[in-house]
């Protein structure tokens, strides 16, 4: 058992809220497990924690107010909280989160790992500096606000790179030990980060630094662990889940490896590059413990946008290779992402990224709009899109979405499938002859209404077999 520091006396709650991508979502549940070893009281931040910790995002100018945003609403709800902000937004731009009076401490994912001890060590300080008793050092940290000039940045920034640009350089980026889910069914499991990837529209490598892979060993004991704790999903996660490498050993060893190890779990692929998307990958997507889905950013599907993203393929590689994954596995549900609006973007450069999605019966459609991120090459590129035009793309690639998702669960009509259930249902289903339900996210990613009745032994975080009704979205378990 783990020893307890001093603070396990002091009985202080921590909260933290996630932002951005699964990979934070991942080191939030790592963070949050080493305070709870260590005797904290795990809270939500609506509950007002005497810690709060805002884990941030920065992939577009919008999650940057967003972040901006959130901290201001957690200070005006609980004025009296330590409040510690770190992620990708204090990795890139710590000054301007500290012009945020009330943040304690920026803290930029070059020392995410460990900011379980810088927390502890600023307690004790404050603890040590407070003429109070010991005994009353509770009701100081409850009672007492940090003035702004007791603001620190604990974030190095990005670094000079030569040849690839400004990038950061993280400090035990897999030290968070087993990582367990907390507050949600699924698990994340890390087994990669940052980039060397030099696309002119992206931050990523300023906030994550180059590319680095977790130790096989350590990954594969963590996976076990993971499944016989009954946890029903598990999502991989990396900046880049292809890139993994240790000697001889490829991203798709390491997966046929895990899907060979686990008993109970079935598991998730966050995200694929193009590049990584192949025949081999095809066939690792039949197999039983894979969850039958692939989602794989196309960003643009013209050839001249493309370039000036400085992407690694083309459209017609691409169409290509999701062909070949079709020609394997052709219930295969696809995702993507899709940036609307890059500089330069042309009616005709739209028309060909929405008949490229058309045209390979893409559903999972996550469409954003360009966003100038500092630093990059594209956010001084000419030829900015009216935000006008923007807004009337990104509605058709909406309805694009919306005509094949409901395409899509036509065609499982009647069909038996795996859903984990994740908690009461977001959405109103239509009348099927029960008022309560719960939602299962499935294999495919679709999200099933499960009616329930208050006998039924159905619960959170169980895998479900489910037959599926198109008409409201159902999922009716199986016996």
């Amino acid at each position: 058992m783990q020893k307890a520091t001093s603070t396990e006396s002091t009985e202080l709650s921590v909260g933290i809220h996630t932002l951005g991508c699964r990979l934070n979502q991942y080191e939030s549940d790592g963070i949050l497990n080493r305070f709870g070893r260590h005797s904290y009281r795990i809270v939500p931040l609506t509950d007002g924690p005497d810690i709060a910790i805002i884990n941030t995002c920065t992939v577009t100018e919008s999650a940057d107010a967003r972040n901006r945003n959130i901290i201001r609403q957690v200070l005006r709800r609980n004025p009296q909280a330590r409040i510690f902000v770190t992620g990708c937004y204090a990795q890139t731009d710590p000054e301007k989160i500290l012009g945020i009076p009330g943040v304690r401490a920026v803290v930029g994912n070059d020392r995410k790992s460990n900011i379980f001890e810088i927390i502890e060590g600023m307690l004790e300080e404050e603890r040590r500096s407070d003429a109070d008793p010991v005994s009353q050092s509770v009701h100081s940290l409850r009672t007492t606000q940090s003035p702004p000039s007791a603001q620190v940045s604990l974030s190095g920034g990005a670094i000079a790179d030569p040849g690839r640009g400004k990038r950061a350089v993280l400090t035990d980026p897999f030290a968070y030990g087993d990582v367990f889910p907390v507050d949600h069914s699924r698990a994340y499991l890390k087994i990669q980060d940052g980039c060397d990837r030099k696309c002119s529209y992206c931050k990523i490598p300023q906030a994550r630094g180059g590319g680095i892979s977790r130790d096989a060993a350590e990954i594969m004991a963590h996976l076990r662990r993971m499944d016989e704790a009954g946890i029903p999903e598990i999502v991989l996660t990396g900046v880049n889940l292809g890139w993994f490498r240790e000697n001889n050993m490829r991203f798709a060893d390491l997966l046929e490896r895990m899907l060979e190890t686990v008993k109970h779990a079935r598991i998730r692929l966050s995200s694929i590059e193009p590049s990584d998307v192949n025949e081999r990958l095809a066939e690792l997507s039949l197999h039983p413990r894979f969850c039958n889905y692939l989602h794989v950013p196309v960003q643009s599907g013209s050839a001249n946008i493309l370039r000036q993203m400085k992407r690694s393929y083309t459209p017609e590689t691409f169409r290509m290779r999701i062909e070949k994954v079709r020609s394997i596995n052709p219930d295969v549900f696809l995702g993507t992402d899709l940036m609307v609006g890059f500089p330069g973007e042309t009616d005709a450069d739209f028309e060909d990224s929405l008949k490229l999605l058309v045209d390979l019966d893409i559903a999972g459609v996550h469409a954003f709009p360009f966003s100038p991120r500092e630093g990059t090459i594209a956010a001084v590129m000419p030829g900015r899109v009216h935000g006008t035009t923007v807004k009337e793309r990104m509605q058709r690639v909406a309805a694009h979405k919306e005509a094949a998702m409901e395409s899509f669960y036509r065609r499982m009509d009647g069909s038996i499938v795996e859903g984990v259930l994740e908690g009461e249902a977001k959405a109103e289903a239509k009348e099927v002859g029960s008022s309560l339900f719960m939602e299962a996210l499935t294999g495919e990613f679709l999200r099933l209404n499960v009616p329930i009745s208050d006998t039924t032994t159905l619960r959170r975080g169980q895998l479900v077999k489910l037959k599926l009704q198109a008409e409201g979205r159902v999922g009716w378990p199986v016996d």
